[in-house]
């Protein structure tokens, strides 16, 4: 196992997530108010989201909230996708809200400034408010200051998805989530202590896999992508797929034999079932079979604040599983601009 201070890591941000996830509820969400607000002035009546990697994984959740309690129409596009498909209705009734931690991110300025100059309202959602391109190209920007982006993406469009909605016809599930929101530090808290060592145990386990399928359905699939794809391969390294519980019937289930491997992300929604229905498939045929539960750390809010908690203990996972391969997960060969691409 790679000898390292993790606390040197920029992969692994545990530490400071709860002071994170207080500050943007306090100082952050006044400011998203006045973005809201306007939405509301304006009667935007769809809202497209663009983004790139974990970023567009927080934005597909987000989307869920507009199909799931409301009639609104949303989607969530990687930034290429926007530009070479662009949506057929973009004008002063569209919301365009681009996610870029850095503000850099080419093809989501791009999807943005393009919005705007069609007459819709723009959000850039970024860590720092200025110097930027997605800063320029925004009408409107919210700078989180924040290193656990997952948290500040999901709880930035979290919090206009259920307010947005809510300003039309105020749902009950989407007053429950606001309210759940503010139990969460306390419980983010308690689980950057509780989760790591058995994280840890798992991590070392899955650190001999050469290969592993995550599996995830409904609220936690973007979640199963952000891990099984984006942490598996960019951050250890480790050749992996994301599957969906929901198909996983129609062709992954031919590949399962004794020494494939399985991460399986279980949520409390409805689509708890159809995971449990692959749980107990594959459990037939291997044991090397990994699943993080809601039920095992915390099921007390609202099921859509699932991806929220399950993020600690899975975030522990992926560092040590890449540290007991001797990887340092911040380290990249081609990212970044290491090599053109």
């Amino acid at each position: 196992m790679l000898d390292i201070d993790k606390s040197t890591v920029d992969f692994l941000v545990t530490e400071n997530m709860v002071d994170e996830v207080k500050a943007l509820m306090e100082d952050g969400f006044p400011q998203l108010d006045k973005v809201i607000d306007k939405m509301i002035e304006r009667k935007i009546e769809r809202v497209y989201f663009v983004a790139c990697g974990s970023p567009l994984c927080a934005c597909k959740t987000a989307k869920m909230l507009f199909d799931k309690y409301s009639d609104i129409p949303s989607e969530a596009y990687s930034g290429f996708d926007f530009l070479d498909h662009t949506p057929y209705k973009l004008d002063s009734k569209t919301m365009v809200i681009g996610v870029s931690d850095s503000g850099k991110t080419e093809e989501v300025v791009k999807a943005v400034a393009h919005g705007r100059k069609e007459g819709a309202l723009t959000l850039g959602v970024t860590c720092k408010p200025s110097g930027s391109g997605l800063t320029e190209a925004a009408e409107y920007v919210i700078g989180y200051g924040g290193e656990t982006i997952w948290h500040m993406h999901l709880l930035v469009n979290y919090y206009i998805a259920a307010r947005y909605i809510n300003s039309q016809k105020e749902h009950p599930e989407l007053v429950k989530i606001l309210e759940d929101m503010s139990k969460l530090p306390s419980i983010l808290e308690d689980l950057v202590v509780s989760s790591e060592e058995k994280s840890k145990e798992l991590g070392i386990k899955a650190s001999k896999w050469e290969f592993i399928y995550t599996v995830g359905a409904g609220p936690l699939l973007p979640l199963a992508y952000k891990e099984g794809i984006i942490t598996m391969l960019e951050f250890t390294r480790t050749h992996g797929s994301m599957l969906n519980a929901a198909e996983f019937r129609h062709g992954p289930l031919e590949v399962v034999e004794e020494g494939v491997s399985y991460v399986f992300i279980l949520g409390n929604d409805e689509s708890r079932h159809t995971v449990e229905r692959n749980i107990k498939f594959v459990r037939k045929f291997t044991d090397n079979v990994i699943v993080f539960d809601i039920k095992d750390y915390n099921d007390q809010l609202h099921p859509m604040l699932t991806p929220m908690v399950l993020f600690v203990p899975l975030e522990y996972f992926y560092y040590y599983l890449s540290i007991s391969k001797d990887h340092n997960p911040d380290d990249r060969r081609y990212y970044g601009g290491l090599v053109e691409y």
